[in-house]
């Protein structure tokens, strides 16, 4: 049998034709002693026209992802012949089958898969491999662990490679519990980075994956203390929406007060029955309160009253509504729903939360009295515009509301004054040129067809009847 290094000869003893071929070469180099090289001839100069002419045309080898040529076919050797490449582990007498040798493209030998890889690895368009994204995991893993031990200045690279890592096993291997984990333990390397925004990313794209989670609760007790943070951010520095953030990568690059909201709206979106959820939608009420921005609030606090009724915080969504209502109204020339809304949530704490209502009874009260106020003076508003037309018999209908309403109020006693004073004087103003008014003023309900008289006969007798 044949040593490693020992050139391999045929059974008959003969020299192979591979030692044939370097002996010819030997000779034609001795013959050609004196000169520098090889003497060109009329082939060399043809092949190398054939040679321009195929990368001209575009031949397949010549172009990246062409087919790929094979070497001529191995001869078969003679018995007891074996080839070099034998594994030491085979029995000396076994067979190994030959190997089929792939010449490479000049777009693979120039590293053209790599930069074909990067490219699909950068678009999401890759070719599912488990191996891999099990191997990118387990590096991810190793880098992560290494990152958390790490101080705090020093662990930025290794996390930033983690989070690489992970993305990529991700998309190697999507649809497997090994996408989910990844996409977590991504979103948690830019946690742990004070990259927010980028983590924030990736907790969005694991709950529209994996709307059922494990991680759920996990990833709202994360999103609420970011959105809280941002809250606080910008309480003390305020900032313009679509002014962008260039210094600053904890917090969004526009409007970060409206991507804390958002946050605390996701929270209750994703996960509607968590124990989060209720929170969320407080925290939201609340920050918009304080920023003055009571529709909002509004909303969050109505949305808090009925979507959670068990929920810890009703007294708070109804007192603070309360109020929150009180200073959406916008007098008495606007729409007074909100001031109506306001005094039935101050009745309705009354009889839902009696001892809740005792701690702040003062500021209720204040609430109620001002509420009161309100809509006498807007009854009062409505009056004096009646009387100010000369349409008497509107302003006094208002005025007699003011006095039921509010009879021992000082605003009563107004009304009765301007009562007695306007009481011989006509409904409806005198109308001047009333043939005028005739020709322009056009009675839009004058064509429209008469509702028919209604049938007085109890319908249970017309139905016995029929």
């Amino acid at each position: 049998m044949p040593r490693r290094n020992q050139p391999i000869h045929h059974a008959s003893g003969r020299p192979s034709a591979q030692d044939a071929r370097h002996a010819g070469n030997a000779k034609r180099m001795t013959r050609m002693s004196g000169h520098g090289c090889p003497r060109r001839s009329f082939w060399a100069a043809g092949l190398t026209v054939v040679a321009c002419a195929a990368t001209s045309l575009g031949c397949a080898s010549w172009r990246p992802g062409g087919t790929t040529q094979q070497v001529a076919e191995t001869p078969v050797p003679s018995p007891g012949v074996r080839q070099v490449s034998f594994e030491d582990t085979e029995p000396p007498g076994a067979e190994v089958d030959p190997v089929e040798v792939e010449k490479k493209s000049w777009w693979q030998s120039l590293g053209g898969s790599s930069v074909e890889r990067s490219i699909r690895e950068s678009t999401g368009k890759v070719v599912q491999d488990k191996a891999r994204a099990k191997r990118l995991y387990a590096e991810g893993e190793t880098l992560y662990e290494q990152g958390m031990k790490a101080p705090v200045d020093q662990r930025d690279a290794a996390l930033h490679k983690a989070a690489d890592n992970f993305k990529l096993a991700g998309k190697y291997y999507v649809e497997s519990d090994l996408e989910e984990n990844a996409l977590m333990y991504a979103a948690e390397c830019y946690y742990f980075l004070d990259e927010y925004p980028d983590a924030v990313e990736m907790y969005g794209k694991l709950i529209k994956k994996y709307p059922n989670t494990k991680y759920l609760d996990q990833v709202g007790n994360r999103r609420f203390k970011l959105a809280r943070y941002w809250v606080e951010k910008y309480s003390q520095n305020p900032s313009q929406p679509l002014i962008p953030n260039l210094t600053d990568e904890q917090t969004p690059l526009f409007d970060r007060f409206g991507n804390a909201i958002k946050l605390y709206d996701m929270i209750r979106l994703d996960d509607p029955t968590g124990k989060l959820a209720d929170d969320a939608t407080l925290a939201a009420a609340n920050a918009n309160f304080k920023q003055g921005k009571y529709e909002a609030a509004d909303r969050f606090y109505t949305d808090l009253r009925q979507n959670f009724p068990s929920s810890e915080h009703q007294f708070i969504a109804h007192y603070l509504g309360m109020f929150c209502k009180l200073k959406m109204y916008q007098g008495p020339s606007y729409d007074g729903q909100s001031l109506d809304e306001a005094g039935k949530l101050a009745e309705r704490m009354e009889r839902q939360f009696p001892d809740r209502v005792v701690e702040h009874r003062e500021a209720i009260d204040a609430a109620k009295k001002e509420v009161r106020a309100k809509q006498a003076e807007r009854l009062w508003h409505l009056a004096t515009f009646f009387e100010g037309r000369q349409q008497y018999g509107g302003a006094r209908f208002y005025y007699h509301q003011v006095i039921k309403d509010f009879p021992n109020s000082n605003m009563a006693d107004a009304a009765r004054e301007r009562i007695a004073e306007i009481a011989d004087r006509p409904d409806h103003p005198k109308q001047y040129a009333k043939w005028l008014i005739d020709i322009v003023d056009y009675d839009e309900d004058k064509d429209m067809p008469k509702i028919a008289p209604e049938d007085p006969t109890p319908r249970t007798a017309n139905a016995q009847n029929q």
